[in-house]
């Protein structure tokens, strides 16, 4: 019975010891009240000469008055004023680091906490400066700068590569505005795509955070930005609808040296009138589920972008002016890939001896018949083979020729300029990889056939040529690069060698150079050595 009374009495105790700790300290003496004046005044004026001398006193006061007393936090924040009116940055940091961690609750420690947030960023301080704007929204996050300076806490953990952390802050941003502001939320969950975790093949993040994004916030972001999600989805489904991997700029399709006249496996040569730089295309069919998909959403996509508004945001009109001149590409590509899987026709047979028609036996004259036969239907198949691959190469040309000529983007330009060039030499190189017709038995009349030929498609091939040289020398020009460039360059270096040198042969390097200057050591002249 005697133990219960003591335990209730030591609890009444600690409650009294805890509610004399949260109270204000006592007045202040004159003398302090009169240095702490002093000190105001010193730290308002920014008297460099005085700011030393300033500081130390005011320092010795809050160390007198200890840390439960709410005028010790005016002294130190009035002593770290003093020291960044002396110079002393670093003094002046800790002072307000000791203010900060002391007087957590008063409101000296929130304006000094803002201090310290704008120092340490002019100072470029910047892993120092994210953590303080990150104590200050922990602490405060009902101020008007916590939401301000979370992101920009999140903007700084990126740029040091402190991804992570970054999309953590970027999270907690969103959800600040997602009933506030939701727009801004939108413009926050986009923002992350550069954030992406590397956990995931790039295709794969970017495509989840795209699709994130159309759920979670839609149109709430603009049409802009909207637009630029659905490209970045229908995209990559896509190049996902492709099984065959390796295609030039983004087409299911690959290229390999035209087939070069000589036996194999005991059979006779295989006569065509290919060149050396001719390539055989072949076009590898889709995935009919994710392709639909895809053309589905651009279509959709096209539809939008038909009624954008102006865009003001430069980087944001750059990105969407890019989206829908991919998407174009795309839709376009369809009917491209639908055009080179045209395959030439086979068993031609131009040949027809006039003169059996004029044999006294009726064997000749049946024989002359059916050569007759076989050269009419060779030309017409030969014809419509020709009509019909030339008449879908200039309806996708058109398409492609309308986004260069929009200069909506340099990328979707130059991707054009490389797409007609593949098409249409694709169709040249087909053609003339293809094996000679039938009856053609002397070399002469092999050679006057492929001169033929050739007359049929030296002007198409011409066309490929210009869209190769208006991509390679126009990029050239602006000091532009892209896949898209890249290919044409190397085509043309391909089949050109000798206007177009390889890039190796001219400067010794296949990879491009660096970005940025890198850093050399300092060369002493004379060298240390030769001394």
């Amino acid at each position: 019975m005697t133990r219960r009374p003591l335990a209730w009495l030591r609890c009444l105790g600690v409650l009294v010891g805890a509610l004399a700790a949260m109270a204000p300290g006592s007045p202040m003496t004159p003398e302090d009240a009169q240095i702490l004046a002093d000190g105001v005044a010193v730290a308002q004026a920014g008297d460099p000469a005085q700011g030393r001398a300033c500081a130390e006193q005011l320092e010795q006061l809050a160390q007198r008055l200890g840390d439960r007393h709410e005028r010790a936090a005016e002294a130190l924040e009035y002593a770290a004023r003093c020291h960044e009116a002396a110079g002393q940055y670093d003094a002046m940091v800790a002072t307000r680091e000791r203010l900060v961690a002391t007087f957590p609750t008063l409101p000296a420690a929130r304006v000094a906490l803002l201090a310290l947030v704008r120092h340490l960023r002019a100072t470029l301080s910047f892993e120092r400066a994210a953590a303080a704007m990150e104590r200050f929204a922990e602490r405060y996050p009902d101020a008007a700068e916590a939401s301000e300076l979370l992101q920009e806490a999140g903007i700084l953990r990126a740029q040091l590569g402190q991804d992570p952390r970054a999309l953590a802050l970027f999270d907690k941003v969103e959800k600040y505005y997602a009933t506030k502001d939701p727009q801004r939320s939108a413009i926050v969950h986009w923002a992350r795509v550069d954030l992406l975790p590397k956990t995931l093949p790039d295709d794969q993040a970017r495509q989840k955070h795209a699709l994130e994004y159309l759920q979670r916030h839609g149109s709430k972001g603009g049409p802009a930005r909207r637009i630029v999600a659905e490209v970045t989805v229908a995209a990559i489904e896509w190049r996902r609808a492709c099984k065959q991997k390796g295609g030039p700029i983004d087409l299911c399709l690959t290229s390999k040296p035209a087939a070069i006249d000589a036996p194999q496996r005991g059979k006779p040569p295989t006569v065509t009138c290919a060149g050396p730089a001719a390539q055989v295309v072949t076009v590898y069919p889709r995935d009919r589920q994710l392709a639909e998909s895809a053309q589905r959403r651009l279509r959709q996509v096209l539809e939008l972008g038909q009624a954008l508004p102006p865009v003001e945001d430069p980087w944001l009109q750059m990105k969407v002016q890019e989206a829908l001149d991919q998407a174009d590409l795309i839709v376009a590509d369809r009917e491209l890939e639908a055009a080179l899987a045209v395959r030439p026709p086979t068993d031609l047979n131009f040949r027809v001896e006039d003169y059996l028609q004029y044999s006294a036996k009726a064997s000749d004259r049946k024989k002359y018949a059916e050569q007759k036969r076989k050269s009419e239907d060779s030309q017409r198949r030969f014809l419509d083979y020709w009509t019909k691959i030339r008449e879908q190469s200039n309806d996708v040309t058109r398409r492609y020729e309308k986004i260069a000529a929009r200069k909506a983007s340099p990328r979707g330009a130059f991707a054009a300029a490389a797409r007609v060039a593949v098409l249409v030499q694709a169709q040249v190189d087909t053609l003339l990889a293809a094996e000679v017709p039938d009856g053609l038995g002397s070399e002469e009349a092999i050679k006057a056939y492929c001169g033929a030929l050739r007359d049929y498609t030296t002007p198409v091939e011409a066309a490929a040529t210009q869209a190769l040289e208006f991509c390679w020398e126009r990029a050239a020009a602006f000091a532009y690069t892209d896949p898209s460039v890249e290919f044409c360059g190397s085509e043309l270096q391909r089949r050109a060698p000798r206007e177009y040198p390889p890039q190796r042969e001219l400067f010794g390097w296949t990879a491009p150079p660096p970005i940025e200057p890198v850093s050399a050591p300092v060369q002493v002249e004379p060298p240390l050595s030769e001394e």
